[in-house]
């Protein structure tokens, strides 16, 4: 492989949930409703949106898909499989079915399912081996219960974070309600990232009939207001030592947000500006945004601000399968417009740093 001579951490991988596995960690009363084919038609998370079927995944690759392993995708013992095939030293694990955790509505319930989770991802994947690296749930519609479920993740499992859900939460992320979650995170030294997916209400994709078209913007378009929320609205400056990553939107977008922000720079009231310009937050090493090798704005944007806020995403088992990782591995390592130390830090170095491992 051309990318033998360089180390490799997958910041952004999935976990693919078995509701028969995680009912073992599951409150009694959640268990039987999940348990019960006749009542479980979503398993335990709501639904992402009106996009995401079954119908267009079966349809979504016209190419048979090569997985790592013959174990069921998106297990732990797939995952293992994964990264010894692609070289990968280690992988921060991302939910699959709780990318729609924003979307409950009943705080209870949220906190329950958080518990469960984080206790069934603990169990079958980071005791598994220490190379996964499994994201925690918390139940953001109950503040106090967050705090004390990612105190309880990250000290008692020794999960690496919490993952924020990008859509469905009443309240934008960066709003002073969160804060408590945010001290905490600081106070442990913890990582906390958001996370697209979701076809998010009032961003006027509701109405589109087309996946794809509506793909190409619900994954960035949340972590663009993410972004923008926790530097304009404070929370970095009054958090000075929080990280916040933002996954599976590529970077891309980062480019129009810094023309825009360097321009009302100039014109618009300065009590409206955050401490520091937002270039320099993501000069600081504490904002992580996830990348796949194909994208040509990452060298412009290394450029710009620095390489230090970019890390190499794999998204294995969604639409990427084993070769279609090694392939965007190997682009990063090739490319020709990044140093060695750049793709490096791109490869590993960034994700290593930013999620402690």
């Amino acid at each position: 492989m051309s990318y033998d001579n360089y180390s490799v951490i997958d910041c952004d991988g999935h976990i693919v949930e078995s509701v028969a596995e995680m009912a073992e960690f599951m409150s009694a009363r959640i268990r039987q409703h999940a348990t019960k084919p006749a009542r479980n038609r979503q398993g335990v998370f709501p639904s992402l949106d009106g996009m995401h079927f079954a119908l267009h995944e079966e349809n979504a690759v016209t190419k048979k898909r090569v997985t790592a392993s013959e174990y069921r995708p998106g297990s732990g013992e797939d995952w293992l499989a994964f990264l010894d095939r692609a070289k990968i030293e280690r992988t921060v694990l991302f939910t699959s079915e709780g990318l729609s955790v924003g979307f409950i509505q009943i705080p209870k319930y949220a906190v329950e399912v958080c518990r469960a989770y984080n206790d069934y991802v603990y169990h079958r994947f980071a005791k598994l081996s220490d190379r996964l690296r499994p994201m925690a749930l918390i139940p953001m519609q109950d503040v106090p219960a967050a705090v004390s479920e990612l105190r309880r993740a990250v000290k008692d499992l020794g999960l690496p974070g919490a993952m924020l859900p990008s859509c469905g939460l009443p309240l934008h992320l960066a709003h002073d309600t969160y804060w408590p979650v945010y001290e905490e995170a600081e106070k442990l030294d913890c990582p906390l990232a958001l996370h697209g997916g979701a076809n998010c209400q009032g961003a006027g994709l509701e109405t589109f009939t087309n996946f794809t078209a509506s793909h190409i913007l619900h994954h960035p378009i949340p972590l663009m207001v993410g972004i923008i929320g926790f530097i304009y609205h404070g929370v970095l400056d009054r958090f000075p030592k929080l990280k916040v990553a933002f996954m599976e939107g590529g970077v891309g977008w980062l480019a129009s947000l810094l023309d825009r922000a360097e321009r009302d720079e100039n014109y618009f009231d300065p009590a409206d500006q955050p401490g520091n310009r937002v270039r320099d937050y993501l000069k600081s090493g504490r904002i992580l945004l996830g990348c796949e090798g194909s994208e040509h704005t990452i060298a412009y944007l290394a450029k710009r601000v620095g390489v230090q806020c970019f890390a190499y995403a794999s998204d294995y088992p969604h639409e990427v399968d084993l070769p279609a990782a090694q392939h965007e591995i190997e682009e990063v390592a090739e490319r020709d417009d990044l140093t060695v130390e750049e793709r490096q830090a791109i490869l590993a170095d960034n994700a290593r740093r930013f999620f402690n491992l």
